[in-house]
């Protein structure tokens, strides 16, 4: 598949900090009609992030999963709180998004490199 965005140097690619996570509790706030608020333990620190995949994930399904998510970005604030992170999916022929399940032998908060 080629690229649909444009290369970027090492050194921007390095900024970015990708850390293993596992969902511990997750919500769709009342109003909303795309996210679901997720309470992450990346072992060190809980966050909360919110993550607009409410189309193609319950809640339920998703506690528990251990997964990829970007930490080093700021805040963005939604109407229901602000979202420390960003789920690190990857898209399917579908259009669904993937929520990458890694397997029990990945430390909470390893860092991808």
């Amino acid at each position: 598949m080629p690229s649909v965005k444009p290369q970027i140097a090492f050194p921007e690619y390095d900024k970015i900090e990708v850390r293993v996570g596992t969902i511990t509790a997750a919500t769709v706030p009342e109003g909303s009609n795309k996210l679901i608020q997720f309470t992450v333990d990346f072992g060190d620190e809980t966050r909360t992030i919110f993550s607009g995949i409410k189309e193609w994930y319950t809640p339920e399904e998703l506690v528990g999963v251990k997964t990829a998510w970007v930490t080093n970005i700021p805040p963005k604030k939604t109407p229901f709180g602000d979202s420390n992170g960003m789920l690190f999916a990857c898209d399917t022929d579908s259009g669904q998004p993937y929520v990458i399940r890694l397997p029990e032998n990945v430390p909470v908060g390893s860092v991808f490199h």
